[in-house]
């Protein structure tokens, strides 16, 4: 499985759509969940066909404002349950219909007063199904001030909220390969501020069915938000290193020059022997 979650504040921008292109030619994501799309579902169309994802679901943008699409290969089968303006959530079925999971795109509610509604649209979802299950997208808060650099400090009651939502929908952390942070800005003479707000949220079954799936974070020059990309990654082995075993070739005794080698080899070994001192050959005998 595989998969790309990337908030991009908008596709008008054609550097934005190629951008995309590019990422979905590179990572060949079975699924693609886009965010602040700022389209309604006819202006999607383009960008489905330019991406070749033709299946999928478009939430629309109000007053160019938000919109979310998830939109996936047809040779995938994906089931929508329900959807929002804060969400999409699916069963995908692969192999065959022998494996089966469940894939949450999330994107939190950018206003600090209204995230509290964001974590109870997390935990609705979470008693829904039993099915392994990822919950993916831009969270808009941190859990841990780490996870911030620059600006003001994070208010500790603000991140342990979204900590003891996820801990009650029973989900972990995926972590991450790449940069601490998926998003930032410049705040003028400031300088710069830095977040990690998008992550992936596992269930421990959904763990055990992809043990090899890990995220990267991807940086992109045209949004503030780098792209989560969810593959496999297997470990590579590292080959361990093997002496050459020297063997001595019975053909060598055929070659006129084998005497004479051997017969400078031992003088030089005597030579260097002799320029020892004498107490040194007297520890090595």
């Amino acid at each position: 499985m595989s998969a790309i979650s990337w908030n991009y504040r908008g596709l008008g921008n054609p550097l934005t759509v190629n951008a995309l292109q590019k990422v979905v030619l590179e990572k060949d994501p079975t699924l693609v969940f886009l965010m602040e799309t700022k389209f309604d579902v006819s202006e999607m169309d383009g960008i489905k066909r330019k991406i070749e994802r033709q299946q999928g679901l478009v939430v629309p943008s109000i007053k160019r404002a938000g919109g979310l699409a998830l939109l996936w290969k047809n040779s995938l089968q994906v089931d929508i349950l329900t959807y929002s303006p804060r969400h999409i959530d699916a069963i995908v079925t692969e192999k065959q219909g022998m494996k089966k999971w469940r894939f949450t795109d999330f994107y939190g509610h950018p206003e600090t007063g209204k995230r509290a509604k964001s974590w109870k649209l997390l935990e609705n979802l979470s008693q829904r199904s039993d099915l392994p299950w990822i919950c993916m997208g831009d969270y808009n808060e941190i859990m841990y001030a780490k996870e911030k650099e620059g600006g003001g400090a994070r208010p500790e009651g603000q991140m342990r909220i979204f900590r003891e939502a996820v801990n009650r929908c029973q989900l972990r952390d995926l972590g991450y390969m790449g940069s601490d942070f998926t998003w930032s800005r410049r705040l003028g003479c400031r300088g710069w501020v830095r977040e990690r707000l998008d992550r992936a949220l596992v269930s421990p079954n959904w763990a055990a069915a992809f043990p090899v799936v890990r995220l990267f974070h991807v940086a992109t020059s045209v949004s503030d938000h780098s792209i989560l990309v969810l593959k496999e990654s297997r470990p590579t082995r590292k080959q361990r290193k093997c002496s050459k075993v020297w063997r001595f070739e019975s053909m060598w005794l055929e070659d006129e020059r084998c005497n004479d080698v051997v017969h400078e080899a031992w003088e030089r070994g005597r030579c260097k022997v002799s320029q020892w001192p004498l107490e040194v050959c007297i520890e090595e005998c």
